[in-house]
């Protein structure tokens, strides 16, 4: 478009400068004319009319001369009345033409005086554009169709523009309403009228410059946009050269806007090609996909969930800093692996389930067990491959445990001709809200611990009937001995001596009897045990 405007007005300048040429090859032409036919005519038509008076009136021969000299002043004006007349109707027409180039030009035009900035002329366009009549016009001056604070500056630019065609740059205008707009100028040197002036084409770039505004708005909102976002943004063209990043980028990757801007992404982080990215990249870029993936940069220690849209200058780059969930996952990892060592290193087994029933996760001995039972590995088995009968004592007791309760109960069991005796427990699993979300469950074969017990409870049985026999049987004739003991008079027998030492010895033996008696009556109490 400037280069349009930048023509037409080369155009109407050098229509100006071909009616100014012809009107001095006219001048020329003509002075030629009047020269060439005087010569002719002396040499030609005086000697003529000089042989012709002397051969028929010599008396008359000056009358003859004179009639000489009027005939060429009369056919040299007849010569040059013709050559002005054609020459005025076809200066008239250039100068029509250059008129009607000028006023019928689309684009407002106008020329004023460089030496007080007075309208000498302006087109159709102008008018309609500025909302002035010419007459209007013709009374103002430049300065007064532009806002006041552009005035200085247009003061100090009008010198500076050169004597030939020159692009003024863009300005605020304004019209006859107040209304302002922004213009495109671009002028020439010309003498108008005699007077020295500047001729001017103006282009409305109003609507230009202002969604160039809004788009810049835009792109600043956009650019606030992405600076506010926690999460990386970065563009490259296809060059590999960094057009924009964001600040979330900035901060991942060490760096700043001045510092990457411009510069190729590899040169600048010359290790990133040796992983995933340089390829993932070029995939995008060359095959107009969008990629995923997650990577990770050694250097800076960083992991990122990279996306990679394809633009109309390269790629997009949003990706998201993961380096701390990667952590925690990888703790998360480590102790499940030491959770399941350390579950995997009994042989009770212990399992969960979630609110369907649904086996969630298990230890060694679990999945042993499931194998020996289903044929099936944990990959494979269902609740259908166990033997309903066996598990319903499961799946009630999970509905008590997705209740919210936790309990133990034994379970007593007859396994190959043998009796078998397991202690299983729930407990419910709860998620952040307390709500109950699965059962934990353990189960522990306590088979020889049971029969432990009831080995002790038997030793305790004879205890408590060797007790009875002491405590009855023994302490009866011990009774009766300490009795007659009593009855002996030590003055009146022999045996004075023995009698007090048979009377301790069974007080002794009476103590030791009450002892055991004693002992044998704690063996009834609660958490007593006997070895």
């Amino acid at each position: 478009m400037y280069k349009l405007a930048g023509l037409q007005l080369k155009v109407v300048n050098s229509r100006k400068r071909r009616v100014r040429t012809m009107e001095r090859l006219s001048a020329l032409k003509n002075q030629l004319i009047i020269i060439a036919a005087a010569l002719g005519w002396a040499f030609i038509a005086d000697p003529l009319i000089s042989r012709l008076a002397l051969a028929y009136a010599p008396a008359h021969r000056d009358l003859f001369r004179s009639l000489n000299y009027l005939i060429v002043i009369l056919l040299v004006s007849l010569i040059l009345y013709r050559r002005i007349s054609r020459q005025a109707t076809e200066v008239r027409q250039t100068r029509d033409d250059y008129r009607r180039l000028f006023d019928e030009v689309p684009v407002p035009m106008f020329i004023f005086d460089s030496r007080d900035f007075r309208f000498l002329a302006v087109n159709s366009a102008a008018t309609v554009q500025y909302g002035y009549s010419q007459a209007e016009f013709l009374q103002l001056k430049i300065t007064d169709i532009r806002p006041p604070e552009e005035v200085p500056a247009f003061l100090a630019a009008v010198g500076q523009v050169p004597d030939r065609y020159a692009d003024a740059g863009r300005w605020l205008h304004r019209k006859k309403n107040g209304e302002t707009f922004f213009v495109r100028i671009f002028s020439h040197h010309t003498v108008f009228e005699g007077l020295p002036a500047k001729q001017t084409l103006v282009i409305d770039i109003d609507q230009k410059v202002r969604t160039e505004t809004a788009l810049a708005e835009k792109s600043a909102e956009l650019e606030n946009m992405l600076d506010s976002i926690t999460d990386g943004f970065y563009a490259l063209n296809s060059r590999w050269e960094v057009t924009y990043i964001n600040k979330a980028a900035e901060k991942t990757l060490c760096c700043t806007k001045g510092d990457i801007l411009g510069k190729n992404l590899w040169d600048f982080f010359p290790n990133s090609r040796d992983g995933r990215f340089y390829a993932e990249y070029e995939r995008a870029m060359n095959e107009r996909i969008s990629v995923q993936f997650e990577g990770y940069y050694a250097p800076l220690g960083v992991w990122g969930s990279m996306s990679v849209y394809p633009t109309k200058e390269g790629i997009a780059v949003y990706f998201v800093d993961i380096t701390e969930q990667k952590k925690i996952q990888e703790k998360i990892y480590n102790d499940g692996q030491n959770l399941r060592a350390i579950i995997n290193n009994t042989r009770d087994l212990i399992w969960s389930v979630d609110l369907q029933s649904r086996i969630i996760t298990g230890n060694q001995a679990f999945w042993t067990r499931v194998k020996e039972l289903t044929g099936k590995g944990e990959e494979e088995v269902s609740n259908a491959d166990f033997v309903q009968e066996r598990v319903a004592v499961f799946f009630e007791s999970y509905e008590r445990a997705f209740k919210g309760e936790a309990f133990s109960l034994v379970r007593q069991r007859e396994l190959d001709g043998r009796q078998v005796f397991e202690e299983l427990s729930f407990n419910p699993i709860r998620d952040i809200h307390q709500s109950v979300i699965g059962v934990n469950c353990f189960l522990r074969d306590i088979t020889d611990a049971q029969q432990y017990l009831h080995q002790i409870e038997e030793q305790n049985k004879r205890l408590r009937e060797i007790a009875w026999i002491q405590s009855h049987r023994v302490r009866a004739p011990v009774a009766s001995i300490l009795g007659l003991a009593q009855l002996c008079d030590p003055n009146d027998s022999p045996n004075a001596e023995i009698i007090p030492m048979l009377k301790k010895s069974a007080e002794d033996l009476d103590r030791v009897i009450m002892e055991i008696t004693a002992l044998t009556q704690d063996l009834d109490k609660p958490g007593s045990v006997s070895l």
